[in-house]
């Protein structure tokens, strides 16, 4: 028997809609140490979730996968009934039902197999499980199959970090009590950027603390992509965000993703609302037609699968449409050995960007990024973070990413930045021109810049004149004017050195995303 996920119980009341569906007779107990659903007769628990349904749409389109079967823990009598629901219909197809009596934990039920259909005829799979005796206990279960692996798989996780010390040891406690996940070959590696973390606290042999220097986001995951490479061990990788609120059982699954793939692709976590937990704020992100085509403009970035309620069952259906994604954020991204060694490492971008950049030239090399459902974390919307200082590596980095893969139109840009700058003037929020014309500056710098810019040294310089004015409810005429005359300058020089900027961007892409220059970057060779 190969485990090919667990049907988890919730941790919490606040999230349970995404993990177990319960009527009435029926009650989950959040007891860590004995968590289960107690059930009279007539409960009945599903497992008709974001988290325990089967996909099968995407199992059988990326994997071998053509049988699984369900493993339960019961106590009790009760009939077990499998459903297949598909997207866009509201009727739910019976797979199986099945009577089983005088259950014990001790002697897990096994569900007869169920045969997987391909293409438009897969569906979403779950179970139903209806207690018959005057008392019953669901304590969880298992998905497996007795298919033969098509190859072993073993994870490098590289976790990036910024003084987010309680969330970092959430996570890692989450992964390391997770028993399932226990069997498998992984390691994490945490890249400490803030140096504040204890080398004590790192005991465990699949755990390894990397202190670095704060070269943002993308020099953090890139220091742990190279550690974790320079092993040569691990046949995949995943980047995860520090700040985030984990379910292991997300890590686990993608071990027989990668165990019984038919292609190499990429995986792109979703984003669940860590405010309102049954909400999926983005699965996959796009470009719109209008960025490929002419360039940098507004509207660039597109959330697909946005702001989706799991609670209700017509959605997890639609989750059953593939979308065409371009990227995946790095708060859940997963990829391969080969992947990585064909696409190189991110760009040394500090935040902003670096995920989308490094998504598009996966896409290039004709591999798909799959949002698989059931895979994400909670984390905080991007909505809900307003840093004036990220609008500056938000900007800058989107015209060297679109300079690299497309060809930006000059006055596209211009036009662009230019009704930005005006809206913020009309709100006296000069510290936001600021960071504009000054993205729009380093940005005509070109490459050289970032090579020979100390990244955590700059980033304390670009904090600072983020807050240049200090008074921004009040008309200052002298600021306004004296920013708008800056702008004015710059761009009329970026008139003419437009063509020769985007084509260095171009040019230096294979060198500032190799090995090479990351070590020299990052103060790990001369």
């Amino acid at each position: 028997m190969n485990i090919l996920a667990g049907i988890k119980l919730p941790k919490s009341a606040d999230a349970s809609d995404v993990y177990i569906r319960c009527n009435e007779s029926a009650s989950i107990n959040y007891q860590e140490d004995d968590k289960k659903v107690v059930l009279s007769q007539g409960g009945v628990v599903s497992s008709n979730s974001y988290f325990n349904s089967f996909y099968e749409r995407f199992y059988t389109q990326y994997t071998t996968l053509s049988s699984i079967y369900y493993v339960l823990k019961l106590e009790g009598d009760f009939k077990v009934s499998v459903y297949r629901e598909f997207d866009g219909q509201k009727n739910k197809e019976i797979i199986s039902e099945e009577i089983f009596e005088k259950c014990h934990f001790s002697n897990p039920v096994k569900i007869s197999p169920i045969n997987l259909l391909q293409g438009k005829k897969a569906g979403r799979i779950y179970f139903e499980i209806t207690c018959s005796s005057e008392q019953g206990e669901f304590k969880g279960a298992w998905i497996a199959t007795d298919q033969s692996k098509t190859r072993e798989a073993s994870l490098g996780i590289v976790i990036c970090t910024f003084k987010k010390e309680d969330f970092i040891q959430n996570t890692l406690s989450a992964i390391f009590q997770d028993e399932l996940l226990e069997t498998k070959d992984f390691k994490v590696f945490v890249v400490d950027n803030g140096r504040t973390l204890d080398e004590a606290d790192f005991g465990k042999p699949k755990l390894r603390l990397v202190p670095n220097i704060n070269a943002g986001g993308s020099g953090g995951f890139t220091r742990g992509l190279v550690e974790a490479l320079e092993e040569e061990k691990y046949s995949h990788f995943l980047l995860m965000d520090d700040d985030i609120e984990l379910e292991s059982e997300c890590i686990y699954k993608l071990f027989p993703l990668y165990e019984y793939a038919n292609s190499d692709f990429a995986v792109a976590g979703g984003l669940l609302n860590l405010q309102k937990k049954h909400m999926l704020y983005e699965a996959g992100a796009s470009y719109n037609a209008y960025s490929k085509t002419r360039g940098f403009g507004p509207g660039a970035l597109i959330a697909l699968n946005y702001n989706i309620d799991l609670r209700d069952s017509n959605s997890l259906n639609r989750l059953l449409k593939e979308e065409d994604i371009d990227y995946g954020g790095f708060w859940f991204f997963s990829f391969s050995k080969e992947l990585v060694e064909q696409t190189k490492l991110p760009l040394p971008l500090f935040i902003k960007i670096d995920d989308v950049e490094f998504g598009l030239r996966i896409k290039e090399l004709g591999n798909n990024i799959v949002a698989f459902p059931s895979l994400a974390v909670w984390h905080q919307p991007a909505a809900a973070k307003n840093v004036n200082w990220e609008n500056y590596y938000y900007i800058r980095n989107d015209l060297i990413a679109y300079s690299i893969h497309y060809s930006p139109e000059y006055m596209a840009a211009v036009e662009h930045l230019t009704k930005v700058i005006l809206q913020a003037l009309a709100k006296f929020d000069y510290n936001h021109v600021e960071m504009v014309v000054k993205a729009f500056e380093d940005y005509l710098k070109g490459p050289d810049f970032i090579k020979n810019t100390d990244p955590e040294s700059f980033h304390m310089s670009i904090v600072k004149l983020s807050k240049s004015y200090n008074n921004q409810n009040e008309v200052d005429k002298v600021a306004g004017t004296n920013l708008l005359t800056r702008w004015f300058k710059v761009a009329a020089e970026g008139s003419n050195e437009w063509s020769s900027v985007r084509e260095k961007w171009k040019s230096a892409a294979q060198e500032i995303t190799s090995t090479i220059f990351w070590q020299q970057y990052l103060g790990l060779k001369k």
